[in-house]
């Protein structure tokens, strides 16, 4: 279980960054939105969930895919904005609730298929996350998880950085260990795809609310990060501009009929 701390720092952390985050334009990028439709090759008649929704996103960007899409998020606020963005949008077919992603409110073999996206590495104890995605996941449907992977040599740092950028952030896991996640569940090997998200590095900065260190400071990190990619992050400059891309791996897991 989360303790009970770290629960609220992810309350606090995403209580201020809900709108921001929601309206980064990077997190809205359609390639890690569409791997979600694609790996689930949707037919319309699905019932989805949405596990650690955050402001509702991938929630409403699958709705018009589906039959049914509940997002379920620990932050109130996060809810509130998914409910908004749901009802602005005139989509019928999705709701959110509130809840913990460790103890999903959902009987077992409920749902066609479980997605997450971005919401595992804030987490103390992923694999229990996972173990409850899989659960509610009926036989012969799928569990979809996209997030952070950055290489093993270089995640201490990243993490590092990570934890100054966001408290609420735990731990990355390597592409290996995500695709590990399903393997005591009997889940096999789960298909790959391998996604590099480009943020400009200010806008990402300006979106978090760091409390140990100062927004300046983390750029600072980033820009000596240039040339070296110590950081996993392939800091750049592309027309002036700080520029650095989030390593990210989707995993997509077939539950056993």
């Amino acid at each position: 279980m989360e303790s009970n701390q770290h629960q609220n720092e992810i309350i606090d952390q995403f209580t201020s960054q809900a709108v921001p985050f929601a309206e980064l334009e990077a997190h809205s990028k359609d390639k890690t939105l569409e791997v979600f439709r694609d790996l689930g090759t949707l037919v319309g008649n699905e019932r989805i969930l949405d596990s650690g929704c955050g402001p509702g996103l991938v929630t409403c960007y699958l709705a018009p895919f589906a039959a049914e899409v509940i997002g379920l998020d620990l932050t109130p606020a996060m809810v509130e904005l998914g409910t908004r963005t749901a009802r602005s949008r005139g989509i019928h077919n999705a709701r959110f609730l509130l809840g913990d992603m460790l103890e999903l409110p959902f009987p077992d073999d409920h749902f066609h298929i479980t997605v997450s996206r971005y919401a595992l590495h804030h987490l103390e104890n992923p694999e229990m996350a996972f173990e409850e995605m899989h659960r509610v996941t009926k036989p012969g449907g799928k569990i979809i998880v996209l997030d952070a992977t950055p290489e093993d040599s270089k995640k201490t740092a990243y993490n590092k950085f990570e934890r100054l950028r966001d408290p609420s952030h735990t731990k990355a896991l390597t592409p290996l260990e995500l695709s590990r996640l399903g393997g005591n569940q009997g889940l096999g090997t789960p298909e790959i795809i391998t996604l590099g998200l480009e943020m400009n590095a200010t806008e990402l900065v300006g979106s978090s609310f760091p409390r140990t260190v100062s927004r300046g400071h983390l750029l600072d990190l980033l820009t000596e990060d240039v040339d070296k990619d110590l950081l996993s992050f392939r800091s750049r400059f592309e027309e002036g501009k700080l520029t650095i891309t989030f390593p990210l791996t989707a995993a997509c897991w077939c539950v056993p009929l």
